[in-house]
């Protein structure tokens, strides 16, 4: 619908194999990102088809995005928003990913890429700086960090573009669209650090968020349950138990009626 494969990776990952200078360069502006990927509206607002009834975001796709192909597998009018920092990742699921052990989910099918999928490579969270390290350990299955890892074997550490959540947001149409319906957070130790930097969009337009608690895998994180907990409660969200999600997952009750009028679905699992 919108741009082809092949743009999308000589566009994206190519360049974040360059020097990290480079990348950063290229990847200051998040609206020239994501006008790459999905074309923006003259008022600089992504332009999103009216079919789309329903938005997600999924923010760590490790490399095959298993979220968002469960996601979209259930829901002809979705349209997800991915992101993802490490470049192999990138790589891997927009050439369409294979599954690596039997026991993770589906690879994400290339046939929604740039047409229900669109994938930003970057980071998210609350660095006022343009880049930031990135730690990619071995045989990365998903447990590359912005975080220095603790358990896990480093293979290398490069630079990554890293913008707050409310950047994107700034950039989101919320006058055709108005609400997101569910964000999926699984980002190694900066989970609560991405919720933050979404700022008050969280609270005035999101129905549900799920994120892993993760505070022992990599230094200086404050990432625990209990962290979590008094956030997401201190912006008005109430814990939400569902047999549809494996990590802590909350829900937004302004948007409770919205919520059952509107067919809300979620779906989290390990």
């Amino acid at each position: 619908m919108f741009l082809r494969l092949d743009r999308l990776y000589s566009l994206f990952v190519m360049p974040l194999f360059l020097p990290n200078l480079h990348a950063v360069d290229r990847w200051q502006d998040l609206k020239t990102m994501v006008n790459h990927v999905i074309p923006l509206r003259e008022d600089g607002k992504i332009n999103i088809p009216a079919s789309i009834k329903h938005i997600k975001l999924d923010i760590g796709l490790s490399y095959s995005a298993p979220m968002s192909q469960q996601w979209l597998i259930r829901e002809d009018d979705l349209c997800v928003f991915g992101f993802e920092p490490n470049p192999a990742s990138v790589t891997s699921i927009l050439q369409g990913a294979t599954k690596r052990e039997e026991y993770h989910g589906d690879p994400l099918e290339t046939k929604f890429i740039g047409n229900n999928f669109f994938l930003i490579p970057c980071a998210l969270g609350l660095s006022s700086n343009p880049c930031i390290k990135f730690f990619v350990t071995g045989n990365d299955h998903g447990c590359s960090s912005i975080y220095f890892p603790q358990s896990f074997p480093i293979e290398s550490i490069i630079e990554v573009p890293i913008f707050s959540l409310a950047s994107f947001f700034d950039l989101f149409p919320f006058d055709t669209h108005p609400v997101i319906d569910y964000i999926k957070i699984d980002a190694q130790g900066a989970d609560l650090d991405i919720v933050k930097s979404a700022g008050d969009y969280l609270k005035e337009r999101v129905i549900y968020v799920t994120l892993e608690a993760e505070n022992t895998e990599y230094k200086n994180t404050t990432n625990s349950q209990e962290d979590i907990d008094t956030y997401m409660i201190s912006i008005g969200f109430l814990p939400h138990t569902s047999p549809h999600t494996s990590d802590p997952t909350y829900y937004n009750p302004r948007y409770a009626d919205y919520s059952k009028e509107h067919a809300v679905q979620i779906y989290q699992k390990d």
